[in-house]
């Protein structure tokens, strides 16, 4: 077993805040590719809610810790040592308190977060008329929540779009649509806003059902959030603000929406890094199957 001692924080309760250490447990449902591939995990960032103590891995060891190429965001370089056993990791977390990094707030400029001309103009638009940069994000959310219905399926709301279109007719979308768009949206009206990747367990429930995300703005001087897609899902409509609108409790891993990481062979980029990738001899990426508990520690 390998650790690393770190002072990246994750935020991490909705409601109040869990009582002592909080183990955030990861095995993987697929085998380990063949050869010597590396791993690459997030390293869950500074912020609020949450302070990480330590990574464990079983089966494996920490090979470095790097930093995407197109934000601030760290990450994990593993190996797996006990092949075929697959490398199981443990995320130990503390409680704490901080406000999250300067840098989620602008970056990375991708495709996912980059609105369209049509949104950009609609979202100035409310913006201008409102008093208050935190009604405007009110205003911003009602409209996505206007337009978007829950659920899964083979298109997105980007597809190969450069950028993100204005939503004008009922869309289907899951949590990375809605809140990728919230965040185009509020960027493009001079709106601080980040794209929060992570894990939701339902209250009573040790595991998560996947991975999940959010977004949060600083608006006013103080920092908001929002999780559209979990309230429309019930349905419940207005969408309110908060880490809890539906009871659960959640852990942020990284933040943006296709960060960049330079890994043996060549450049990676995850759109949703709450998730794990095999990076193989061959240059080729695996997104392995995983589960995830937590536990107290």
């Amino acid at each position: 077993m390998t650790e690393t001692a770190s002072d990246f924080l994750t935020p991490g309760r909705s409601g109040a805040e869990l009582a002592g250490m909080t183990v955030l447990i990861v095995r993987f449902v697929d085998p380990v590719p063949p050869g010597r591939p590396v791993l690459l995990a997030p390293r869950p960032l500074a912020g609020i809610g949450h302070a990480l103590q330590r990574l464990e891995v079983e089966d494996g060891e920490i090979e470095s810790e790097i930093v995407s190429t197109n934000a601030s965001q760290g990450a994990y370089l593993l190996r797996a040592t006990n092949p075929p056993a697959r490398p199981v990791l443990r995320y130990r977390l503390a409680p704490d308190a901080a406000p999250p990094p300067a840098w989620i707030w602008t970056s990375p400029d991708t495709r996912y977060t980059r609105a369209a001309p049509a949104l950009a103009e609609f979202a100035r638009g409310l913006a201008q008329s409102a008093p208050t940069q935190a009604l405007a994000v009110r205003r911003i959310v009602d409209h996505a929540a206007e337009f978007f219905w829950y659920g899964h399926g083979p298109d997105t709301v980007i597809g190969s779009e450069p950028c993100v279109p204005l939503l004008t007719r009922p869309t289907r979308g899951t949590c990375i649509d809605m809140h990728g768009y919230c965040v185009a949206a509020a960027r493009a009206a001079g709106i601080e806003a980040a794209y929060c990747a992570g894990y939701w367990f339902a209250p009573g429930d040790d595991r998560a059902l996947g991975m999940h995300c959010w977004f949060a703005a600083r608006v006013d001087g103080e920092v908001v959030h929002y999780d559209v897609s979990r309230q429309l899902k019930i349905p419940r409509r207005p969408v309110v603000e908060g880490l809890a609108p539906v009871p659960g409790t959640r852990f942020l891993m990284a933040c943006g929406k296709g960060l960049e990481f330079d890994l043996p062979g060549g450049p990676a980029r995850v759109d949703h890094f709450a998730r794990f990738v095999w990076r193989t001899e061959d240059g080729r990426d695996h997104y392995p199957a995983y589960e995830v508990r937590h536990e107290s520690g």
